[in-house]
């Protein structure tokens, strides 16, 4: 339990992080998951809805408005991250300010799908975002 993002949450625009994101010398591709993540939300229009930023080159997504911390996020981390996982896959974390924080690894090809789980499960947006 970690009772929450506690670090200022400097929002960022999506199409930003995406280009900053494009431009990082990862490894065999293994990244995509992060821009496809982006471009989904961007997509759907849940850019007015969702606030992002990054820690490092984790996507750390809250719904808005932005509140000061401690708060509920959802983290998606990156190849590398400190937060580690396999390679092809892709970990995606729930810190909660109550109750258990939840951490879930997947192949990277369900990144998507998993991300929009988390925003339904966790932020209640179900209007958004491909069916799953």
């Amino acid at each position: 339990m970690t009772f929450g993002w506690r670090h200022e949450f400097r929002e960022r625009r999506w199409e930003d992080v995406s280009e900053i994101l494009e431009r990082v010398n990862w490894e065999d591709e293994q990244a995509d998951y992060l821009l496809e993540i982006i471009g989904s939300v961007v997509n759907a229009g849940a850019d007015r809805l969702l606030a992002i930023t990054t820690s490092m080159h984790d996507l750390v997504v809250a719904p808005k408005p932005i509140s000061a911390p401690p708060l509920d996020v959802v983290l998606v981390a990156a190849p590398g991250s400190l937060r580690r996982h396999a390679k092809s896959t892709v970990r995606i974390d729930h810190i909660a300010v109550n109750g258990p924080d939840t951490e879930i690894t997947r192949p990277a090809a369900d990144a998507v799908p998993l991300f929009w789980r988390f925003m339904r499960v966790e932020f209640g947006l179900s209007t958004v975002g491909p069916e799953q």
